[in-house]
């Protein structure tokens, strides 16, 4: 940290001087004096101000001094040793005064410490209003001084006027040497100082002085978050904001490469990108802002969103060729500091929310995100009945061999190959085939076991198994940034388990409609033959019945009638978040209802299809055979 700002010139720290906190001399003013008990007790009480009065303002008096046996840097508060010769009334007296001059040397040793560059905005602002209300304290001093040389001050009359401003000094001495200890930079510093505010309720001038701390303070810091939630934009050199930019030491090119080189050969995985790029550092989130932290996180991630892509008219590629925030952005009132937490919502909602409907406003026009999601229905969820009929045609005999003999370049082949022959939705590119080496249903229980008990056993239990291609087969999508924001990671995983579902269903019709097909060689059997394969083709039956009750049940039933609500839905949403609210709950309900989410019915449903499966390639063997 102290690597941060300007270098600090080492006669700052050299120059004894150079500070009005006490000076440590090497000699004791003490032994040069004479006892003061030996005058009158008028004489004492006149030297005795002026010692008072040189202490309360960091210069060491003569018959007070400092107490050097138990004064060094780590106490946080200066101690002094009166002469013993003193009257003992006096002494009272005078040990009333004493603990301002200690609290006065702690707040400008704080002052001077925090004023430099890597103590951060936060620091320094703070420290700036602390110099201000000292200003008011050697104001009080200036004045006693003046009485003092008139004659008319006392020590009765020195406590009368110091004891209204020793509450104040405490109050500051002691948050000043909780900061200290703590070595709080940024946003702590503002949680002590909003927790003073709290614990000071009903105190009056007490509170409303730390509420002006608590406002100087956070300016800087709140400067910050509103360029953060009305701009996209971090400015923070000494690392006090609640928001960390992983790419702030990079340009806008080198920073964009990065962005660029996250993608793999399939698909942009930027989105995973941009969830690491901006983070929460959570002992920088003051705890007054803490209830709208992921608020202000996203709204300053949406504009970043608007401000760094690039629509497909830009022509360009960099950050800031893309389209920028709105001007109405400016029209946001700021944010302030306030002792009522409930003050900051408002503000940080209506920021949230512009951000939020901007962002949708160039996802649905500029990057074409309804038919973005319309494609993967058509793809993922079938609804394109003449492609999948080609996928199967073409990859039938690929897919029936054991999974580690599959040659992922063929089946990379054959799929464009059926894209190319279907109709053109415009996102042919972005569909890719994918082998995973394990079963929907072990994909399906290793997510429903997530914050179980069950996880670790799901974890370990997942390996590769001895699959065919037709069971491992499945299909992946590459999603352009800034579309993937909303078709991420998670929905993409989604509708690739719904397409393994459905895909293999269609797999065993295809096959049991094969063997219905080649029933007609039965009619080549002798009698005695073909009447013991009655009940075989009997049950081939049953089973096509079954598979197609449940394809059109998962297809008409579940997936069309929760895709009409779905694209109600999106006809009235305002913001991203509505957008993949109801996307989530349109892909939830698809996999609730496929009966994909129940362990025991998914079970169930998978041993029947297998069977079925099972059934259609022994009769297949047979009949092959046979003939």
């Amino acid at each position: 940290l102290e690597q941060l700002g300007p270098a600090i010139p080492d006669w700052m720290h050299n120059r004894p001087y150079a500070t009005l906190d006490f000076i440590d001399f090497d000699h004791h003013n003490q032994d040069i004096v004479g006892p003061l008990g030996d005058v009158a007790i008028s004489s004492q009480e006149h030297q005795l101000l002026e010692d008072l009065l040189s202490l309360m303002t960091g210069i060491e008096g003569i018959y007070i001094t400092l107490d050097r046996q138990h004064n060094n840097d780590e106490l946080p508060y200066r101690t002094f040793v009166v002469d013993s010769s003193v009257e003992r009334s006096v002494q009272a007296l005078v040990q009333k005064v004493l603990p301002v001059c200690s609290q006065y040397a702690q707040l400008m040793r704080f002052i001077e410490d925090n004023s430099e560059h890597h103590r951060g905005l936060v620091n320094h602002a703070l420290s700036a209003a602390l110099t201000t209300l000292i200003k008011d304290y050697l104001l009080l001093v200036l004045q006693l001084e003046s009485q003092q040389r008139s004659g008319v001050l006392t020590l009765h009359r020195l406590w009368y006027y110091v004891e209204k401003t020793a509450p104040v000094m405490d109050m500051l001495a002691a948050v000043t040497h909780a900061i200290t200890k703590s070595k709080s930079r940024g946003g702590a510093v503002l949680s002590l100082l909003h927790a003073k505010v709290q614990s000071l309720t009903g105190c009056g001038k007490l509170q409303d002085m730390i509420v002006y701390l608590a406002k100087a303070a956070a300016q800087p810091y709140l400067a910050c978050l509103n360029a953060w939630i009305t701009q996209g934009l971090i400015h923070d050199p000494y690392c006090e904001f609640m928001v960390e930019d992983s790419e702030a030491h990079k340009s806008p090119q080198e920073a964009w490469d990065s962005m660029q080189s996250s993608s793999d050969n399939h698909g942009s995985t930027v989105d995973n990108y941009w969830q690491r790029r901006y983070t929460l550092v959570a002992h920088n989130v003051p705890s007054f802002l803490a209830s709208q932290v992921e608020l202000i996180l996203r709204t300053g991630k949406y504009l970043n969103v608007i401000r760094q892509s690039a629509s497909s008219g830009n022509g360009g590629g960099l950050p800031g060729s893309g389209p920028r925030p709105p001007t109405q952005q400016q029209e946001l009132l700021p944010v302030c500091y306030h002792p009522d937490d409930h003050q900051y919502l408002p503000v940080v909602e209506a920021a949230y929310a512009l951000a939020s409907k901007t962002l949708l406003q160039h996802l649905v026009t500029d990057q074409h995100l309804i038919n973005r999601i319309r494609s993967l229905k058509q793809y993922f969820l079938l609804a394109q009945g003449d492609f999948i009929s080609q996928l199967l045609f073409l990859c039938e005999t690929e897919l029936a061999k054991p999974l580690d003999d599959v040659l992922p370049h063929r089946l990379e082949f054959l799929l464009e190959l059926a894209l190319r022959s279907s109709k053109d939705t415009g996102y042919q590119d972005s569909i890719h085939t994918v082998l995973l080496p394990y079963t929907l249903i072990d994909q399906m229980m290793r997510i429903l076991s997530i914050e179980t008990a069950e996880e670790q056993d799901h974890r370990q239990a997942l390996q590769r198994l001895d699959l065919t291609g037709i069971e491992g087969f499945s299909l992946s999508c590459s999603v352009p940034w800034p579309a993937s924001l909303v078709l991420d990671t998670r929905t993409l995983f989604c509708y690739q388990m719904l397409f393994r579902h459905l895909f293999y269903c269609k797999h065993v019709e295809r096959q049991l409609c094969k063997v219905w097909m080649s029933n007609k060689s039965g009619k080549r059997m002798p009698l005695s033959t073909r009447r013991s394969y009655t009940a075989a083709f009997l049950l081939r039956q049953r089973m096509l019945s079954f598979i197609q009750n449940i394809q059109y049940y998962m297809m008409f039933e579940v997936i069309e009638r929760h895709w009409h609500q779905f694209l109600i839905d999106m006809n009235t949403v305002e913001s991203v978040d509505e957008v993949l609210q109801h996307q989530s709950h349109f892909l939830d309900k698809c996999l609730k209802d496929c009966l994909l989410t129940n362990p025991d019915l998914l079970r169930t449903l998978t041993k029947i299809i297998n069977i079925c499966a099972a059934f259609a390639n022994f009769i297949l063997k047979s009949n092959l055979n046979y003939e």
